[in-house]
């Protein structure tokens, strides 16, 4: 080997070691971040994979709870969970008029279960409020003495009344419901009926019949099918329960009118007799006292209650009479005392005059002297 080679060998080698200490270490490499893999994105199926026929039945599905719902009162008593599923609903039957069958299908779908709780839970509390009910209707029917004028249609009330709590132990609050809002009814028609007995029974002691005999011979007839009705339709049977009371207190109405306008018309007659020989100077404690009743009686007239102006003007016609009696005495007797002494007075002068005459002390009035 030549010195020339060796010589260019070893400044090749100096330069490499020249090279190698003047270059930095190799930083490190951060790992690499773990992929993250995302789900892919539920796609809704195209409109055309969804019946049209399939959605209509799912809408009338959730159109027939969410009027039950409704009927239930559920709008406002349990409010936040119908505007829930109104919601619901009503995005859907948008979505689905405008045939946007993916939307439409999503909504509608979410809409029916929230309805149908809604019912189940509302109807349940529903149920429990018109047993209430019917409870308190079956006391207002005892307390217009319904065992013993009404007993047919008590017993068959409270037959519909068992039926419903039947089905509400059952777990049916819905056929509850419509059992319950019956036998309120049969209750209902069952306590008027009783009122109508004991309305009738006052109108025959009264014997005001006759005055209004086309309302009388009516409410018989409406008394006389609500048996028959009981069973049948009680709503019918509530009506005619209803209108027989309404007539015979009409009948009682017109008696108590015409009664009281006869007694007010006697009573008035003596009021203006007393007051004609002025009672109320000559029996001045005795007129007040009579008219304060008439008064009463024409007040209660004006307010339409002529049950209670009745006896009041029969009251105030006696006392007119006692009045008048009185002031008429009292004026009979002055009558009297003026005559005595009227006459009185002419017998003095007269005795006067036939002493005179005796005396010879007769005035002259012929205006000579003898």
């Amino acid at each position: 080997m030549t010195l020339r080679r060796v010589s260019i060998i070893a400044l090749a080698m100096l330069v490499l070691l020249s090279a190698c200490a003047t270059k930095p270490p190799a930083a490190p490499q951060p790992e690499p971040e773990p992929q993250v893999v995302q789900p892919e994105p539920v796609q809704a199926p195209p409109a055309a994979e969804i019946s049209r026929d399939e959605l209509e039945a799912l809408n009338a599905r959730v159109v027939a709870l969410r009027k039950d719902a409704f009927d239930l009162g559920l709008k406002d008593s349990m409010a936040d969970e119908y505007a829930a599923a109104d919601a619901r609903y009503i995005a859907g039957k948008t979505a689905l008029d405008a045939d946007d069958r993916p939307t439409a299908k999503t909504e509608l779908t979410a809409a029916e279960p929230l309805f149908a709780d809604l019912v189940s839970k509302g109807g349940l509390a529903v149920a429990n409020s018109r047993k209430t009910d019917a409870g308190a209707a079956r006391d207002r029917a005892l307390a217009a003495n319904a065992e013993s004028s009404s007993p047919d249609a008590l017993r068959t009330s409270d037959a519909m009344l068992a039926a419903a709590d039947a089905l509400l132990a059952a777990g049916d609050s819905r056929g509850a419901i419509a059992a319950y809002t019956k036998a309120i009814a049969a209750y209902d028609a069952t306590e008027k009926r009783s009122s109508a007995i004991k309305v009738r029974d006052r109108v025959d002691e009264l014997i005001f019949g006759p005055l209004d005999s086309g309302n009388y011979a009516l409410a018989g007839q409406k008394l006389d099918s609500v048996d028959g009705l009981m069973a049948t339709n009680t709503l019918d049977a509530q009506d005619a329960a209803a209108e027989s009371l309404l007539r015979y207190r009409l009948v009682l109405s017109k008696g108590w009118e015409l009664t009281a306008g006869k007694r007010r018309d006697g009573a008035e007659r003596y009021k203006t007799d007393a007051e004609n020989i002025k009672a109320q100077v000559a029996v001045k404690a005795a007129y007040a006292e009579a008219k304060a009743t008439w008064d009463m009686a024409i007040a209660a007239a004006a307010a339409g209650d002529n049950e209670a102006a009745s006896p009041l003007f029969e009251k105030a016609e006696a006392l007119f009479k006692v009045v008048y009696q009185e002031a008429a005495d009292k004026r009979a007797a002055a009558e009297a005392a003026i005559q005595a002494a009227n006459a009185k007075t002419a017998q003095s002068e007269g005795v006067a005059q036939q002493g005179d005459e005796q005396l010879g002390t007769t005035p002259d009035t012929t205006g000579t002297k003898e």
